[in-house]
């Protein structure tokens, strides 16, 4: 190969690695189709009030305060950030955001799907919150649940071999909202369905598979992944 061939592939590939992540769809999603996934069908409604599931809504988040101390209160809240580098714990200590600016930027796009998404679905059903919580959105479902299991179930794609870790976190950051008395368990269980169904349509998203190669490069590069393939 001439020096004039070596130098241009030297730029092609320098050109793609510094290319930016697929831009934002017209309607605003990343990687989510919202004509495919239409929660207010796909999720059944809040409890009704006063309701016997109502009620155990009610009586499960007064126990769950009841029984809180002020250090898991604490705890609960410092790790109530919406990013996937939560789950650094179950990764290793070089999953951060500095040293991985590819899959810091996939899982923003990520977590700024579902969350439109969530958001829709909290305006349609306008559950209130638990008693003292004063929060402007909905209760109904939970986007700190949607979160968890959609980054969790991206993450663990990427690195097979902590996907028990990863989830384990990702169900104490979810049921931490109960907790902290912002949800009711309800919430968290619709939250959690919603971000699984969110993941699956995104993971048959062409953009989206794009970008979760170069997040998958970037992490096999760090030493923090093993090679696999989206299924």
């Amino acid at each position: 190969m001439t020096a004039r061939r070596i130098t241009v592939l030297v730029l092609v590939l320098a050109a793609t690695a510094l290319a930016p992540l697929s831009t934002a769809a017209p309607t605003g999603y990343y990687y989510l189709d919202p004509h495919r996934i239409d929660l207010t069908i796909l999720l059944p409604p809040p409890p009704a009030p006063n309701s016997p599931e109502a009620r155990a809504d009610i009586e499960s988040v007064t126990a769950a305060v009841a029984a809180r101390s002020p250090a898991q209160l604490l705890e609960a809240r410092e790790a109530s950030a919406r990013s996937v580098f939560f789950f650094a714990p179950s990764v290793a200590p070089g999953f951060t955001p500095e040293r991985l600016p590819v899959t810091a930027a996939f899982f923003d796009r990520i977590s700024a799907d579902v969350a439109r998404l969530i958001g829709s679905a909290k305006e349609y059903w306008e559950r209130p919150r638990p008693g003292g919580a004063g929060k402007r959105h909905g209760s109904y479902p939970s986007g700190h649940a949607a979160f968890a299991s959609s980054t969790a179930i991206v993450l663990s794609q990427l690195l097979p071999r902590k996907r028990d870790a990863i989830f384990s976190q990702a169900r104490i950051f979810a049921a931490n909202r109960v907790l902290m008395g912002l949800h009711y368990p309800t919430d968290i269980a619709s939250g959690w369905t919603a971000g699984t169904l969110a993941a699956y349509v995104m993971l048959q998203d062409p953009a989206f598979r794009r970008d979760f190669a170069r997040a998958q490069a970037e992490l096999r590069r760090a030493n923090l992944t093993a090679a696999r393939e989206v299924p």
